[in-house]
């Protein structure tokens, strides 16, 4: 028998929430806010959403030591998980980076830390492929990019001007575009950190959104760019907080202690503030690949209500607020409420033509 002890609310003892094992190339890693989120694996392989937007796939980084591009998927030897961050650590045989994918809780874009040892010149490769669409149902048809060198940053757009987004480093140089011309082409984008000088050194990359044109995009960019380590501290307090004023259970057993607390952090992780439809709780992240939908990142009403049940356990009750405050504004006049509302819906003629036959009425009473 496993004895549980409660504790006294927003009296509960800090406990540091961290997991690591060696990196499993295969399994799912994120990194997410409540405005963006990283999804990809532990080879470090990401695509980026700033919602309801898609930025791009196939994020991935190489290192460039000694003469050799060394594809940072082939050196991955660790991985650790924090509430704030997730880290991929790749080890070769003169170097060590560290690199931890952030995305603040407020903020409408992610950071890319690179915290680097080498015993020689390291340069560090950022590749991905542009996939700058909305989330489907909705689409935004043709879009462009273009390198900005003021920005250092591929800056994405549209022919409206109304969406926008950027992926850039203070650092970066040797920038290489997407091209398609009648005997060649590739999706491929790209550019360089610069080679260290030092035998440690630090880099970042930066990602921004918006759905109000490129100038929130750029100035979303600029405050991710010189307050990372603010917002970092201020994201991981945010989370200890959370932790400490909600219901703690101290458990004997060192892993069920650990999967009880992640298992808060995970709930609270489901909630997103879009900037059509307001703040609600979706159903759970995955990679959307080629497609525009990334995994069961949508809001839907029966699985917010199972996850209540969970808050109100918890002591989360501003949360529960939340959820019941985001359906109750899509509730039917017969009372009913949506099943599943996606990212685009006021974009798209969703709660008629998408929402009703031939499909079967996706409401739950």
């Amino acid at each position: 028998m496993i004895l549980l002890t409660l504790c006294v609310l927003g009296f509960a003892q800090e406990r540091s929430l961290e997991l690591s094992r060696t990196d499993r190339s295969w399994e799912f890693l994120t990194a997410v806010g409540t405005r963006a989120g990283l999804f990809g694996d532990e080879s470090g392989r990401m695509e980026a959403w700033v919602y309801p937007l898609k930025l791009l796939r196939n994020f991935r980084l190489q290192f460039e030591a000694e003469g050799h591009l060394v594809p940072a998927e082939a050196v991955a030897r660790t991985v650790i998980a924090r509430p704030e961050t997730s880290t991929i650590i790749y080890a070769g045989d003169t170097f060590r980076v560290r690199e931890t994918l952030f995305v603040p809780v407020q903020e409408a874009g992610a950071v890319v830390l690179l915290d680097i040892e080498s015993e020689k010149p390291l340069n560090v490769r950022v590749s991905f492929e542009r996939d700058f669409q909305l989330e489907w149902p909705a689409a935004l048809g043709a879009t462009f990019s273009a390198w900005d060198p003021k920005l250092h940053a591929f800056s994405f757009g549209e022919e409206q001007k109304r969406y926008a987004a950027l992926i850039g480093s203070p650092t970066a140089t040797n920038e290489s575009l997407e091209y398609q011309t009648n005997y060649s082409a590739t999706n491929e984008n790209s550019f360089e950190l610069g080679a260290t000088s030092q035998k440690n050194e630090s880099r970042i990359v930066v990602m921004s959104a918006s759905v109000h044109g490129p100038a929130e995009a750029e100035a979303t960019y600029q405050q991710l760019t010189a307050n990372y380590p603010k917002l970092l501290s201020e994201s991981a307090e945010y989370y200890r907080s959370y932790l400490a004023r909600t219901v703690s259970v101290e458990i004997p057993d060192a892993k069920m202690q650990q999967a009880y607390d992640w298992s808060r952090i995970s709930m609270l992780q489901g909630l997103v503030n879009n900037p059509f439809l307001g703040t609600g709780l979706i159903a759970g992240y995955r990679t959307s690949g080629m497609s525009q939908r990334p995994g069961f990142a949508w809001f839907f009403g029966r699985d917010s209500m199972w996850t209540a049940l969970a808050l109100d356990a918890e002591g989360d009750f501003a949360t529960t607020r939340t959820a019941l405050e985001f359906l109750s504004k899509f509730q039917r006049e017969d009372g009913k409420i949506p099943h599943e509302i996606a990212q685009t819906a006021t974009l798209v003629d969703w709660f008629t033509t998408h929402m009703f036959p031939p499909m079967p009425l996706p409401f739950i009473s």
